[in-house]
């Protein structure tokens, strides 16, 4: 009977961590949201106004806007072309695609696609910053 109420234990201890575990994956996914929603609002002020002076544990920096572009793969795409499912579009597979001659480099050269993204950077302000920028501090 002792063995039973350690099992059970165990089980109703180990259901209360997991429970915990999904609640904090909730809340790292608003979480998320919320950094992103106002990491576009501060994005959408410096794009309209010019970069700003902000203040982090009361050390100066300069926000501003840079555009980011990274070059993805469009697999779905390049699946439907090539009549295999995406999902055996890794590495060995594309080889073995090159190795029947069903497509070249080139060809999946086609497939690639530029995104362009604006992406908040902030740097450490110079004297020369504060001076100029003083009067547009958030």
């Amino acid at each position: 009977m002792d063995v039973n109420v350690t099992v059970q234990y165990k089980q109703s201890e180990i259901n209360g961590l997991f429970n915990e575990v999904e609640s904090l994956k909730k809340q790292r996914v608003n979480l998320k949201d919320q950094i992103d929603a106002k990491t576009e609002k501060i994005i959408a002020h410096i794009l309209k106004n010019g970069n700003v002076l902000a203040y982090k544990d009361n050390v100066p920096h300069v926000l501003t806007v840079v555009g980011r572009t990274s070059t993805k793969f469009d697999k779905a795409s390049f699946a439907d072309r090539v009549g295999v499912p995406q999902k055996d579009l890794n590495l060995i597979g594309v080889a073995e695609l090159v190795e029947e001659k069903k497509t070249t480099s080139d060809e999946m050269e086609e497939f690639l696609i530029d995104e362009s993204k604006q992406v908040l950077k902030a740097r450490k302000a110079k004297k020369s910053d504060i001076d100029l920028l003083g009067g547009r501090a958030l």
